[in-house]
């Protein structure tokens, strides 16, 4: 969840803490001129309330908090379009009008997503899969929808993936991940009470794990050996459709698929052409594009 929203929310906040909280939205970037005791004259509160703020929503102190607002209200002003991802389209366009700006929306998630990948961290992850046994999902929702292709793919190069689709036995179940594997943990905020805990236990033990998640530190940022960041431009209650959060999610995956191919390329196609011979020589299309046939 972005540092804004926590700010927004007021979660479990004082009185003086709201007050607080909503002066720092109203800073943005001049928050950097800012002490601790300016801020506490200013809101006629106290050093200790401002800090107290700071360590409720997740941070160390005050300097932290800076630290990591700063680098999002810069990430919140690059702009690849003026597409609002909450509301892409409102209630009196076309159904074309409509088309053409969910196309801007893709477009704008895509390259959004893209600008916040980093070469090291999808060789660290791609390396992690590589060497481990067997890669465990765990996450809730429509994104375990979206985990089970990427499942589907990395089980036809034969890689095992196991999707934990129950949330009532999803802890029990990362408590028993075997050493030598890894987890891949998906969430938006970071902060949902029963992916903190999977991630708990799977830092206690010993298991590496690849969050997927929102910009900026989170919970589960803080516990992952990497972390692959979601475009974080879209509310997590007031929007239309989680339209940006899911593109972005499937990006991420489908990198993740193919940053893994890439490491044994001739073998990984080779072991894909195979399972496909196998198991869906049953799939027929009297279309040659797609049977990969030329016409007589």
């Amino acid at each position: 969840m972005l540092i804004v929203e926590k700010l927004k929310l007021k979660e479990k906040m004082s009185v003086g803490e709201e007050t607080v909280a909503d002066f720092l939205m109203s800073l943005g970037k001049d928050v950097e001129k800012y002490s601790t005791r300016n801020i506490a004259e200013v809101t006629y509160t106290s050093p200790a309330t401002v800090v107290r703020l700071c360590k409720k929503i997740g941070f160390k102190g005050f300097d932290d908090f800076k630290s990591q607002y700063l680098k999002e209200i810069d990430y919140l002003d690059q702009q690849y379009g003026s597409v609002d991802v909450n509301f892409p389209f409102s209630k009196n366009d076309s159904i074309m009008k409509m088309a053409n700006k969910m196309v801007d929306l893709y477009d704008e998630t895509i390259r959004d997503t893209l600008s916040l990948m980093k070469h090291e961290v999808l060789k660290n992850a791609s390396n992690l899969m590589k060497h481990s046994k067997a890669i465990h999902i765990f996450s809730s929702g429509t994104t375990l929808n979206q985990a089970e292709c990427f499942k589907e793919k990395m089980l036809k190069i034969g890689k095992q993936v196991i999707i934990s689709n129950n949330l009532n036995y999803q802890l029990y179940e990362a408590n028993c991940i075997q050493q030598g594997d890894i987890a891949i943990i998906i969430s938006y905020s970071g902060e949902t009470k029963n992916v903190v805990r999977i991630a708990q236990s799977c830092k206690s033990r010993g298991i590496p794990i690849i969050a997927i998640t929102s910009f900026g530190e989170n919970t589960l940022s803080q516990l992952a050996f990497c972390k692959l960041i979601i475009s974080t431009k879209e509310s997590l209650f007031k929007n239309i459709g989680d339209f940006s959060i899911h593109l972005s999610v499937n990006l991420i995956l489908d990198v993740l698929y193919s940053s893994y191919f890439l490491l044994d390329y001739d073998d990984n196609y080779e072991l894909k052409l195979n399972t496909a011979k196998i198991l869906e020589n049953l799939r027929k299309s009297s279309n040659p594009i797609i049977m990969n046939e030329e016409e007589d």
